[in-house]
């Protein structure tokens, strides 16, 4: 239990087998003290019938493995088990994660436990799907920035990216697509919120790596949405390019239809409503026609 894990922690700050970690373990509890929402039914209980977990016969190197799969046993069973897998508390149980792995130098022992994270967190989407209503933004889109850190964390530590199973992914869909329909940029959009979000008091950086795998989610996303709407948007966001005066401008919506152009069953419709549009005075906008035309 978490109360359990939060009592173990303190008493291994105090003995001799939490020295060598001792930086290590004060961050972690930082990090567990602000994950305690999540638990909040469970820390009022009396702190003299816990059984804590012993350290004793763990080695330095292994105490943070540990720790996290406590952590996360304790989410799933205290938290999941009892019907609370809402956007918020996945979202906080991941940064908490996250921070827990962060405590480690960079290398493969970090890169390992952070996959281990993607691994168990898709796990637990299988059992208990993400539940966040259809207007929810802030909670859903802090889950996907740290599921996007996790697997940055992992090509950086282990050297190959991490192969997202078709699970995780889905728990993204609605969210997705809900910023491609509602955004000329819908890409840009989701890494401006990312630059602009607290990030859970992280000190990061957004970048190509950012951009590159929030991509690699809408195209995912995208076409699962019905052909219709797919068509119409693809028709609306052409209509805008052809209007727009300013290249840099027609550029951010030429950005949003190209996420549609790995679409196969929309590539067709695509190529065919640039054939059958009238090429306008703009140089740009018509190099753009041209090329949808060819898809």
């Amino acid at each position: 239990m978490f109360q359990s894990l939060v009592l173990s922690i303190q008493t291994l700050q105090k003995s001799k087998y939490g020295k060598g970690n001792k930086k290590k373990l004060s961050a972690i509890m930082h990090a567990l003290n602000r994950a305690k929402p999540i638990f909040v039914a469970k820390i009022d209980e009396s702190t003299d019938t816990i059984k804590q977990i012993s350290f004793r016969n763990i080695s330095q190197d292994e105490q943070i493995p540990k720790i996290l799969d406590e952590f996360m046993d304790n989410f799933e069973k205290e938290c999941l088990e009892q019907e609370n897998g809402n956007a918020k508390n996945y979202s906080l149980f991941a940064v908490t994660s996250f921070k827990i792995i962060r405590t480690l130098e960079g290398g493969k022992k970090r890169g390992l436990l952070s996959a281990h994270a993607l691994n168990r967190l898709n796990k637990m989407f299988v059992k208990h799907p993400v539940r966040y209503s259809k207007q929810a933004i802030k909670d859903p889109l802090g889950l996907i920035f740290v599921i996007t850190e996790l697997a940055i964390d992992i090509k950086k530590n282990l050297s190959i990216p991490y192969e997202f199973d078709q699970t995780i992914l889905d728990q993204m869909v609605p969210l997705l697509q809900r910023y491609y329909i509602q955004y000329d940029n819908g890409l840009g959009k989701i890494l401006e919120e990312f630059s602009q979000m607290p990030k859970f008091k992280l000190v990061i950086e957004i970048g190509g790596e950012h951009k590159e795998l929030i991509q690699k989610f809408l195209d995912y996303s995208i076409p699962k949405l019905p052909l219709d709407t797919r068509i119409q948007r693809a028709k609306s966001i052409l209509n805008q390019i052809l209007s727009e005066d300013i290249d840099s401008v027609a550029l951010e919506y030429y950005n949003n239809l190209k996420l549609t152009f790995s679409d196969k069953e929309l590539r067709p419709h695509l190529s065919k409503i640039a054939k059958d549009t009238p090429k306008s005075n703009k140089r740009f906008a018509n190099t753009i026609l041209e090329e949808i035309a060819n898809l």
